[in-house]
Formats: structure tokens, sequence, C-alpha cells
């Protein structure tokens, strides 16, 4: 049996899909399982555990004119967008199906109406299988938690050396792609200027993050700014040995979550009623809950009151006491 999961991007967005996934291998455990999604994000279904074969994806006319030759048993399309349609049009398969988004009922969120909420993005990736499988799986059936499974390959990865290995290593992720999710930076620095004796801070993103952080922690020698540095097989290897990470609403997020580490989230613009929370038993989220949020589903370049209470209003020492209460039980 041949199986197609599709699901190009992003990194938090394809860490989720891992359940689902899993669930498949369970159901077909001899069937060949081939995972689609861009190159720079395939490090991530082969941390899934789950014996996958991955293909790239490619923009181009020769690659989709490839697909005809592909035939499937199963495809199931965890994007539902134009280019993912493109796709499931073009493979062969007897059985085909589409994860629901939600729109609707997250735009009613957006809009205010805080009276519903939804679980988890996992959940609406079940929605698949259910159509799928109904006798197996329904809306009220427990979802499981995605898992990375970084020993795959991390015993190949150097690690950045600890500069206090007797200290707790805390990764900060500070960067986002949109402003509304960013804490502010004097928030970060404030963090840092009164942790920096007790913890051993690195910070992590891209690149384009490294010119948020790139004055964040100058004033100290012993903290790295790892930003646009790492490619994810090394990031990856960098969270797996450190005790807790901060983050905003964020890939890495959801990186933290897989990994199980302890962390806290920071929501702003967007909210964890959208279904983004992380999936992890030792998730600290914090969020103010103004009526306003949240004011978009993935962030917004500026806030529309301008006033960006939503992130003023947690501050560094409430990031401190639960950073604290995170690692006292390690």
């Amino acid at each position: 049996m041949r199986i197609l999961v599709i699901r190009l991007s992003s990194i938090g967005d394809i860490i989720l899909t891992q359940s689902v996934v899993a669930d498949l291998r369970d159901l077909f455990p001899e069937a060949e399982i081939y995972f689609l999604c861009k190159p720079e994000y395939q490090a991530l279904p082969e941390l899934f555990g789950l014996d996958l074969k991955i293909i790239p994806y490619s923009r181009s006319f020769s690659w989709h004119i490839g697909l005809l030759k592909q035939s499937f048993d199963l495809v199931i399309d965890l994007h539902n967008k134009f280019s993912t349609w493109m796709i499931r049009h073009l493979v062969r398969s007897h059985k085909k199906a589409v994860y629901h988004k939600q729109h609707k009922l997250r735009r009613r969120i957006v809009k205010g109406d805080h009276s519903i909420s939804i679980e988890s993005t996992v959940r609406l990736y079940y929605s698949a299988l259910e159509t799928l499988f109904p006798d197996k799986f329904n809306s009220t059936s427990p979802i499981r938690y995605p898992v990375l499974y970084p020993e795959l390959i991390t015993s190949k990865m150097e690690i950045t050396p600890r500069i206090y290995p007797e200290r707790k290593f805390v990764a900060l992720f500070p960067g986002a792609a949109h402003n509304t999710k960013i804490w502010q930076i004097e928030n970060w620095e404030k963090l840092i200027e009164d942790c920096h004796n007790e913890y051993e801070f690195r910070i992590y993103g891209n690149q384009s993050d490294y010119e948020l952080t790139r004055n964040l922690g100058a004033d100290y020698n012993d903290i790295k700014n790892l930003c646009g540095k790492l490619n994810l097989q090394q990031l990856t290897a960098e969270l797996n040995v450190c005790d807790a990470i901060i983050s905003g609403d964020t890939g890495p997020m959801h990186l933290a979550a897989a990994l199980n580490k302890p962390q806290i989230a920071i929501f702003g613009g967007t909210h964890p009623r959208l279904g983004f929370a992380p999936l992890n038993d030792k998730a600290i989220i914090l969020s103010a809950d103004l009526e306003c949020q949240p004011c978009s589903l993935h962030g917004k370049k500026k806030c529309p009151k301008g006033t960006f209470e939503c992130m003023k209003l947690i501050t560094p020492e409430m990031v401190e006491t639960k950073l604290k209460e995170l690692l006292e039980h390690i």
C-alpha cells in the first residue's frame, strides 16, 4: 500500500502533522508512506520516527508533470491550498481526503466571539482521517501529541559548546514572522539583565531574527546569538539538550513541544483559542486575554489599536517567575 501525505510548510504546521501520520502508521504498519513538503523543511518528517519516504516539493512544470506518473492508494492533503489541490488532482488515487481548516470558525474568533475555541490544529488535521475512517476516528476521539525523535539525527550533529555547564540552559526565540507576535525587545533585554548570572542563555532564530536581536545580550560576553547560523537539524540538536525554551507563537514553539521540553509560550496578537497552543504538558502559556485578542489569525505588521497592550501586559518579571517554576523540578 502506498500513502501520500501532503503538507508543504512551515515548521510548526509540519510538526503538528506527526500525530496523524503516526496514526496512519499504526493503521497500516506495512505501508509505504510518502511525505511531501518543501525541501527546506524535510528534516522535520525525517524526525517523525515513522519510516517515511520524503518527496521534496518543486514549483517547476516538469516536477508537476512527473506527478502524473505517480499513483497512491490514499492521498491526504493536510495543507488545503491551491498548490496542494493541484498536486492531489495530478496524482492517481482512488481515495483522497482534505483537512477542514475551519476558516469561518476562526474568523468568528478573530472578530471577537469568545464563546468558541478550537482545541488544536491537530484536531483539524484529524478531520481528514474522520472522512476516510469514520469507524475509527471522530470529533471526540482523543488526539495524540506530536513527537519528534531527535536521536535519529542528533548523534551526527555538533552542539555549540556550553560556557557554564553547571547552569540551566535556556533557549530564547525573540523573533517571529509578524510584529504582533513579538514580545518587545526591551523585555527580552530586561529578562537577560535580571537572570544572566543564573542561567546560560542562547538566542536562536533565522537570519531576519538576527536583525532584531543583533544587540540583544551584547553587554555580556557569555550570551551566544545563533540566529541564522543553524539549519533545522542543528537547531533540533541544540534544543534537545536545553533545559527550557521561551518563545512567542512560532514554529520553534511547536518544536519545543514536540521535544517535550519545559517551555514558556508568549501570545500577543494571536491566541490559543485559534488552535495554535503548544501540545505539551510542560508548557506555560502567557496571554493577557484581552477582549481584542486575537486581532488576526497569524499576526499582523502592527497593532490595530496602536497600543500593543497584549504584549506590554506580559512583563519580564512574569516570565522570570514562570521560568523559575518550570526549572525548579528539573
